[in-house]
């Protein structure tokens, strides 16, 4: 499965928190490993997260439905000023659905121009 075609998703109570999932369910039997990459959109981390998943057998889901891991990764990302405009966040546009009203284009405009100027690509 090529790189395009890979799962991506994101977390509902936490929409700036994106997972993009870098192995299939076949590799993850193989190797006993499950690879999830996060991402969170306020901060920009970006975190790949190796899951040891039962090579044979019947998979439980965990208590809670989630991965210690990746709950580690979720309490880590909590952002309490999460809930400030997302065009202050490092990555803005990762997940558009993380925008309630929709993405507002004034302000994405503003947001570009601001970050090529303190790149000195513009005067």
């Amino acid at each position: 499965m090529s790189a395009a075609k890979r799962l991506e998703t994101y977390d509902t109570d936490q929409p700036w928190v994106i997972y993009r999932y870098l192995s299939t369910d076949r590799e993850t039997r193989i190797t006993g490993r499950s690879r999830i990459q996060c991402e969170c959109a306020v901060c920009g981390t970006r975190k790949t997260l190796r899951l040891r998943i039962p090579r044979f057998g019947k998979i439980t889901p965990p208590k809670g439905g989630k991965h210690v891991e990746r709950l580690r990764f979720l309490q880590a990302h909590l952002h309490a000023d999460a809930a400030r405009h997302p065009m202050s966040w490092a990555r803005p546009l990762l997940n558009p659905a993380a925008h309630p009203g929709g993405i507002d284009l004034d302000l994405l405009a503003m947001r570009l121009e601001a970050d090529l100027r303190d790149a000195g690509a513009i005067e």
